[in-house]
């Protein structure tokens, strides 16, 4: 993610393939910037490229975590996979690169607003037919280490309903 991302993406495109970004790992420096991770997206949506994004995606919102599950674990600053699938439907739809990487470093709660039909992110609103459409070509998965961190990160914010077993 650190270097120009299209002549791999041409190869990827050429080849009928899909892309993979490494949004992290259990160093620090494993984490790509905001800005590879963005024009990576959009070296994407230029080719019509779906991808994955893995690695640091526990979250749904960028913060400051701990690296690994061990106890006294470094901490580091992770990209949250709402901000990634976002970045990837709005950069689908013309977003800038400069906007990208704000919302890729978006780490507030409150500058998102979910609706049954629809997400906000500081005045862009993104709706289900555009995120449909961004899960099918563009962003298609992310990986995370768990299954229920998600989950529970999504539902302590309020933005998910979990029912009891």
């Amino acid at each position: 993610a650190d270097t120009d991302p299209a002549p791999l993406i041409a190869a990827v495109t050429a080849g009928g393939g899909r892309g993979k970004i490494r949004t992290g790992g259990v160093t620090v420096e494993a984490f790509p910037s905001a800005r590879s991770v963005a024009r990576f997206i959009a070296a994407c949506a230029e080719s019509g490229v779906p991808f994955k994004a893995t690695a640091g995606l526990h979250h749904p919102l960028r913060g400051h975590y701990p690296l690994t599950y061990a106890g006294g674990s470094a901490r580091g600053t992770m990209f949250g996979f709402l901000n990634v699938f976002l970045a990837a439907a709005l950069i689908a739809e013309g977003m800038d690169s400069g906007s990208a990487e704000r919302l890729l470093e978006e780490t507030s709660p409150a500058a998102l607003h979910l609706t049954p039909d629809a997400i906000e992110w500081r005045g862009r609103r993104v709706g289900i037919a555009t995120i449909e459409a961004a899960r099918g070509r563009a962003l298609v998965s992310f990986g995370s280490c768990s299954f229920t961190e998600p989950i529970d990160d999504l539902a302590a914010l309020g933005w998910l309903q979990t029912t009891a077993a």
